[in-house]
């Protein structure tokens, strides 16, 4: 004090309380700048934050958009040669109209709330209106979310491939990612939601666990295409028993649809693990890792129990069922995928894989026809998958991953729970159903009525390939001729022996036929040889009985043209 002030002059007292404001001051000064220290501190650390969870959700929905690609090879695989084509061009432009579409309306159907949301839809952020006014801070979630709804409507390209025309499939892919898919996915992920887990106003209190939409993408698109096989009707062909079943029910292509499953298994690790769109906590950094090890034990557990189930039924390696197999436990897991155990994932799986193979028996019980599975894969293991959520759910990862306060109500059955999470489960899925069966058959059953939906049996036949797109996608095998056969409604029908590859039938260009017969349908040519008496099987001038024509009942009575 008296180093600072002249005591003398002021005073003892004076002279105290001086240095003491001064002191004070001084303090004061020290606290702000901390105070500012902080505070910048704290908006730095939340930048970062920020940053750092952006960057996981847009490189996860990178990562999901990989399983387009996956979608479109294993279907490609699992239909005949003759319409690979028209299979990737209808998963290329539903990826297009998707993405429009959740712009325009989807996205607002979803999340959208202007000020006055209810529990049904969404009801603002159209055309991402609100999210550019706000600088643009959703944008992650709204890419993140189409990838999601891209996913889900893909499913349908597999039910109505090699018979549904082309312009049904783009007015479909308009009418699902506009409304049908974003109502669904409103009731389970938008905070408003009357089946979200995160809403305290929810179902029975506590909602619906559905992670990453083993319900509201798979089981709705399962539904959709479920519905979508059943209005439009089985290919020509397909549950005649005197047909070849083989190219039909096993593909032409396994290298194609192994392919794709594996795409669409990693793109599960971005589907399923970053679901919970954060990684800047510990808690939340373990919630990702055991979401990517659920999704693997239940997808290989799955993938070898349906190896083992078609073995014991066929005694056949089947590659298509083992891969089928794959993709069902993986739909299963995707809804408990956050708040189960390991060795729970795998029980997840085994019993997925029967709901795959049994499922698709089930369908040619009543002669539905799916030629990629959808009904069973997405469907059956969808339903499984969030019902099973409400067997085996664990209390702490429910309190952790939905900030659930401790409870029987939140607590799988097997674990004590009390029932009341299967029952929301159920309910969801009971209305899943039920949303998707009256929008799609009612939608299907109108483009029928209009003469929309479904190709011209010439067109079926000889592949939509050429039929619908003028190009095959396997040019080494040529366009199927038997449109000639099945088009014949006379017993006196004929069918030329062609040798000129630019032959017509209509518009459509034609292969020789007998060189398509012995391609597909292992036409037995010395048979053909022995029975014309000419070690080449051809009829030469020399030949009295040569001749240019074959009749169709000659044909058939050494084919499987029949």
């Amino acid at each position: 004090v008296c180093s600072l002030y002249n005591v003398s002059s002021l005073g003892a007292t004076n002279a105290v309380l001086s240095f003491t404001v001064k002191q004070l001051q001084l303090t004061e000064a020290k606290v702000q700048i901390a105070r500012t220290v902080a505070d910048a501190s704290s908006a730095g650390l939340y930048e970062t934050k920020y940053g750092l969870n952006t960057t996981m959700v847009l490189f996860g929905a990178f990562g999901v958009f990989i399983m387009q690609i996956g979608f479109a090879m294993f279907v490609a695989g699992v239909v005949r040669s003759k319409n690979i084509g028209s299979i990737l061009m209808k998963s290329a432009i539903d990826t297009c109209i998707s993405a429009l579409g959740y712009y325009l309306l989807g996205y607002g159907f979803t999340f959208g709330n202007n000020g006055n949301p209810n529990g049904f839809i969404g009801n603002s952020d159209f055309a991402l209106s609100e999210t550019t006014r706000g600088g643009g801070q959703h944008y992650d979630l709204f890419v993140w979310n189409w990838v999601f709804c891209a996913v889900s409507t893909t499913i349908m390209a597999g039910s109505v491939a090699e018979r549904g025309t082309f312009f049904s499939y783009v007015l479909y892919a308009c009418f699902y990612s506009m409304w049908v898919y974003p109502v669904v996915a409103h009731w389970h992920w938008s905070d408003y939601g009357w089946l979200c887990a995160h809403n305290p106003d929810a179902l029975l209190g506590i909602g619906v666990i559905d992670f990453a939409g083993s319900g509201v993408v798979h089981t709705l698109g399962g539904f959709a295409a479920l519905m979508g096989s059943i209005v439009l009707g089985a290919r020509v062909g397909r549950f005649d028993s005197s047909a070849n079943q083989t190219e039909y029910k096993h593909g032409h292509n396994p290298p194609l649809y192994l392919l794709g499953t594996f795409l669409l298994w990693v793109g599960w690790y971005s589907f399923n693990p970053i679901s919970n769109l954060a990684i800047d906590t510990y808690s939340d950094a373990e919630t990702v890792a055991r979401t990517a090890t659920t999704t693997t034990l239940s997808a290989a557990s799955s993938g070898c129990m349906a190896l083992i189930i078609i073995y014991w039924r066929t005694r056949t390696w089947d590659m298509l069922t083992t891969c089928t197999g794959i993709l069902g436990g993986l739909v299963a897991i995707t809804a408990g995928c956050s708040v189960v155990e390991p060795w729970a994932a795998i029980i997840c799986g085994v019993v997925a894989a029967p709901c795959v193979v049994y499922g698709d028996m089930l369908l040619d019980y009543f002669k539905i026809d799916d030629p990629a599975c959808a009904f069973s894969l997405h469907a059956l293991s969808g339903i499984w998958g969030v019902l099973f959520v409400g067997l085996l759910a664990r209390e702490d990862y429910m309190i952790k991953v939905y900030d659930k306060p401790p409870s029987k109500d939140i607590i799988g059955l097997f674990y004590g729970g009390n029932g009341k999470l299967l029952l929301a489960q159920f309910t969801a899925v009971v209305v899943t159903i039920a949303w998707t069966c009256g929008m799609m058959y009612g939608f299907f059953w109108l483009l029928n009525k209009l003469g929309m939906l479904r190709v011209g049996l010439a067109e079926e036949a000889a592949g939509l390939d050429q039929a619908a797109m003028g190009e095959s996608a396997m040019v080494s095998k040529p366009t199927d001729a038997k449109v000639m056969q099945r088009g014949a409604t006379t017993s006196h029908s004929t069918i030329g022996l062609v040798t000129n590859p630019s032959y017509r039938v209509g518009s459509i260009n034609q292969m020789p036929l007998l060189q398509q017969v012995i391609h597909e349908d292992g036409f037995n040519f010395d048979k053909l040889a022995n029975m014309n008496g000419s070690p080449t099987g051809a009829r030469t001038p020399s030949n009295p009985g040569s001749r240019k024509e074959y009749d169709a009942s000659t044909l058939a009575s050494t084919s499987k043209l029949a």
